[in-house]
């Protein structure tokens, strides 16, 4: 074997230095600095949670405030009864009562049971126009409120004659209940 000159050694030299420092670059510093940029990106994700959580706790206050004044607006929303029965009877007279006190000729009114909790009413009757957006008005605005589920017109008397005459309408809403009792 001939033996490597200056210029080779030299080159050899750098090239191990090089590889050296590659290996102590990838097998200690490298390693080192990435476990600080994650720990340090651990600690700014801890930070934004924990100041979420400040916030959600700083909430809590209201949040309980507003739950208490739904509690007592609940009982807008909700049909009184002993029963679940009772609170759909309630419903019937009230929506009967109402079409019968704007004017309406009242010609039926039933329960229909489809939803547990809630009571669900349909009205027939017959009345001019004014007197269904009375009812309806009157309906939706009285406590406990209620849900307006459908409204049926048939004005069939308007075709034949050309104006705006007595309609039978069909009326249907519901409400949710707050029985006292279970049935």
């Amino acid at each position: 074997m001939t033996s490597l000159s200056l210029r080779e050694r030299r080159l050899i030299a750098i090239l191990v230095l090089l590889a050296m420092i590659a290996a102590l670059w990838l097998g200690l510093i490298s390693p080192l600095i990435g476990g600080f940029a994650s720990r340090a990106d651990e600690t700014r994700q801890l930070q934004q949670l924990f100041a979420r959580n400040e916030r959600q706790v700083a909430a809590i206050p209201a949040l309980r405030r507003n739950a208490e004044l739904q509690k007592l607006v609940d009982t807008d929303f909700r049909t009184p009864g002993d029963t679940v029965a009772s609170a759909t009877e309630n419903l019937k007279e009230r929506l009967g009562n109402t079409v019968t006190a704007q004017g309406g000729e009242l010609r039926a009114v039933q329960d229909v049971s489809d939803r547990p909790g809630w009571a669900r009413v349909w009205v027939e009757g017959r009345m001019s126009l004014a007197q269904l957006v009375s009812t309806l008005t009157r309906v939706q605005n009285q406590k406990p409120y209620l849900v307006i589920n459908s409204v049926t017109v048939s004005a069939d008397r308007a075709l034949q004659s050309g104006k705006l005459d007595i309609m039978d309408v069909r009326i249907e809403v519901s409400s949710p209940i707050t029985p006292t009792k279970s049935r």
